[in-house]
């Protein structure tokens, strides 16, 4: 062998030991830019200071007194354990599912018949599942009448998202009372209809007449029955369908408002500013 056809050889030997040693880095480097969920490190951290954010812009607007805090931490405390314990029976449940499914699964690769005692099991595993869930749905809201025990009623507003249903709710009969006779019918009429939602009491008439009550009344008598107006027409600007008793259990089975209203306290405990 001559001495080119070993430096030869020794050449594709160091490419191939490079690219052998090359491969493990570049699947590692792909496994880490690509987490399972889809999302970066970076990016979730993102997203839960943002919801934390969110949360304290919350908890700011209610001014809650330490005492109220301190209740509240306790509330949301017992809300959590009674939903972690019914997530935990559901997840039991999940696990005795699996092996009938598996068991689907290995009939099904086989293109054969699966057994009808098979089937019976799969259902009654996931009926039982989702009866768990209803449950697990309607635990937070075993907890909001103690809730509202602490809370006062502008605070429930605030928790709930109500006070804002109510001011863009008073901004639209503001608008409205501004329009031009010759504009109110057509552009008010549009926006009864987009604003209408007959599952809520709400149909297109029955928002249109609340504006043309509104548009009728003198200053001092609008000034004096603009609240129940409003009233009337808040629903149509919440988020979502959701009761209020709904949403303050949603907020107390927060796994954030324990943590995030606690540093809150302690900060105001520390001297740096009042409810």
């Amino acid at each position: 062998m001559t001495i080119g056809n070993r430096q030869l050889q020794a050449t594709a030997l160091s490419v191939v030991l490079r690219v052998t040693l090359l491969v493990p880095l570049l699947l590692v480097g792909s496994c880490q830019a690509q987490p399972p969920d889809g999302k970066s490190e970076a990016t979730q951290v993102v997203n839960d200071i943002r919801e934390e954010i969110n949360l304290l812009a919350m908890l700011n607007r209610l001014s809650l007194s330490p005492e109220q805090a301190k209740k509240l931490v306790l509330l949301a405390g017992k809300a959590q354990d009674a939903t972690a314990k019914a997530g935990a029976a559901r997840e039991a449940a999940a696990a005795r599912l699996v092996p009938l499914l598996e068991q689907q699964f290995d009939y099904m690769l086989k293109d054969q018949q699966v057994p009808t005692a098979l089937s019976d099991n799969i259902a009654a595993a996931e009926a039982e599942i989702q009866e768990i869930s209803d449950q697990v749905a309607e635990v937070p809201l075993s907890f909001a009448a103690e809730a509202r025990s602490i809370l006062t009623q502008p605070q429930i507003l605030i928790a709930t998202g109500g006070d804002e249903a109510r001011q863009a709710a008073e901004e639209m009969l503001m608008w409205v009372r501004e329009l031009t006779a010759e504009d109110f019918h057509g552009e008010a009429r549009a926006n009864a209809e987009a604003l209408a939602d007959p599952e809520l009491g709400l149909d297109a008439d029955t928002v249109f007449g609340v504006f043309e009550k509104a548009r009728a009344l003198p200053p001092d008598q609008y000034a004096a029955q603009v609240q129940g107006l409003t009233d009337k027409l808040a629903p149509l600007y919440r988020s979502g369908t959701a009761g209020e008793d709904a949403l303050i259990g949603k907020l107390l089975v927060n796994r954030r408002l324990i943590p995030v209203l606690q540093r809150r306290m302690q900060y105001l405990t520390a001297g740096g500013g009042e409810g």
